[in-house]
């Protein structure tokens, strides 16, 4: 068999670069037999009753725990409900809530660790061998600091954040670590690593380069935007107040930390850069015409994000829908329909390309109108006064500019009247515009200005022909 490469302590490219100093021995490859020498090795140790009875203490110790916590958390909320509260509270805790969640959270590690401690000293005690026992006692101690840690958080941050940052990140950081530990007292994780899984351009890829990328590619890019958020904070601070250059730099520093920590994963994984160059090269046709969309979105969410022509917070009309910007992304924007709050997703390049009508580009003031009819017995004059009394009355309705009113035409059977008003708001027109034409109504009524139906005269008609027919028949 040949020395594994991670035995030498060379990657494939420093291997490459250190044949020209001196001669070394080619290096061996683990095959997966390992494996199954491995999975022996378990089964012996397995069958040994005091191993055995170890994980039975331990599996009821765990069970033990959760039930004896779910009961006693149940007989707590009878009795005090207002402990269950924390559970939804979506800002930091207060007081009485942190104590709450201690309970909740700690009382399940408390009782695994207090019973597989007794099931160690009754171990000892009867002279048996405890190596299992003890590294559940680690467990459950590292267990215990998880919950610690998470309850320390939801008392310092809003609950929201820590939620989403708890279950993509710092939970499975913690069950990929617990793992670890239960596999290494089987496996020779050292060893196990040293598994060659193919060759690849002349590099060998082991079982452990495979999971340092996987594993460090999830957490980093899955940490990224946390990271961002505390350097943003640091060297930033308050001094930079303006929305499109913060949104710029956090963008810039994003993708910077996404392809330093991509660059860094693989070199520290020893991936052969002659591979990568490689396998891009092959695929960059592919990828050219099957990403060809994706990419076009990427690049014009650059241009709408440098432009700045498009913000957080604009409101816009899609498909004759108001929409208001919540996310300005670098594939796709998020907007929130006014008309029934849904949300859209929607590419980039759409909005790069199309005609896209904004109500909030330099100001946020937009202009409606109301038209009306009125009865050709009332004075136009008294009309337009009416109808300023009434946008003047209306509090959403801006004073400068101010509301204006004209007689805009002669109908079949009423002379046309339009308001114009003017608002800061685009997403409450159609409440004012409701307003405006309830009070529009009650002040014609109040000052006997009729609001006409249309009149149609109808002309009936004999047909000389048609009636010597009839009596013809008669």
């Amino acid at each position: 068999m040949k020395p594994p490469l991670s035995s030498i302590g060379l990657s494939t490219a420093n291997l490459n670069r250190s044949k020209k100093k001196e001669i070394m021995p080619e290096p061996t490859v683990l095959n997966l037999d390992f494996l199954w020498t491995e999975l022996l090795k378990v089964a012996i140790v397995l069958q040994r009753p005091v191993v055995q009875i170890q994980f039975l203490g331990m599996a009821v110790s765990i069970l033990l725990g959760y039930s004896v916590r779910k009961w006693s958390w149940t007989q707590l909320r009878r009795r005090f409900p207002v402990l269950s509260r924390y559970e939804m509270e979506r800002s930091k805790l207060s007081g009485w809530q942190f104590s709450a969640a201690l309970i909740d959270n700690l009382l399940t590690p408390t009782l695994i660790l207090i019973a597989i401690g007794l099931l160690k000293i009754g171990f000892e005690q009867w002279g048996w061998f405890t190596g299992y026992l003890s590294d559940g006692i680690k467990l459950a101690v590292y267990l215990w600091c998880y919950r610690l840690f998470l309850v320390s958080l939801y008392a310092l941050f809003p609950s929201n954040s820590v939620s989403r940052y708890r279950e993509n990140l710092i939970a499975p950081l913690f069950y990929l670590l617990a793992l670890g530990i239960v596999l290494s007292w089987f496996l020779d994780l050292q060893k196990l690593s040293e598994v060659t899984l193919i060759e690849l351009f002349g590099g060998l890829v082991t079982l452990g380069e495979a999971f340092v990328i996987t594993a460090g590619l999830y957490f980093w890019i899955v940490g990224t935007p946390l990271l961002e958020k505390l350097l943003l904070k640091v060297f930033l601070g308050r001094k930079l107040q303006a929305p499109r250059a913060k949104q710029i730099i956090s963008f810039l520093l994003r993708y910077s930390l996404m392809g330093l920590g991509i660059i860094l994963i693989f070199g520290y994984a020893g991936v052969n850069p002659t591979a990568i160059a490689a396998i891009t090269g092959g695929l960059s046709v592919g990828i050219g015409f099957g990403l060809k969309e994706v990419i076009s979105n990427f690049v014009s969410g650059i241009w709408l994000l440098f432009e700045g022509t498009l913000k957080e917070g604009d409101m816009i009309a899609i498909d004759e829908k108001m929409s208001k910007v919540t996310k300005l992304g670098i594939r796709a924007t998020t907007v929130q329909v006014i008309e029934d709050n849904s949300e859209e997703i929607i590419p980039n390049q759409t909005l790069f390309t199309q005609n896209i009508s904004t109500y909030t580009g330099t100001n946020e003031l937009v202009r409606y109108s109301v038209i009306v009819g009125a009865s050709y017995e009332c004075s136009p004059t008294r009309v337009i006064e009416i109808l300023l009394q009434v946008a003047q009355q209306q509090p959403q309705v801006l004073r400068d500019p101010s509301p204006q009113a004209f007689a805009i035409g002669f109908g079949d059977s009423s002379i046309d009247f339009e308001l114009k008003f003017w608002i800061d708001n685009p997403s409450i027109f159609k409440i004012v515009t409701s307003q405006l034409i309830c009070d529009i109504w009650q002040a014609f009524a109040d000052n006997n200005i009729e609001i006409p139906y249309p009149q149609r005269d109808l002309h009936l008609r004999s047909d000389v022909r048609l009636e010597g027919q009839s009596e013809r028949y008669i």
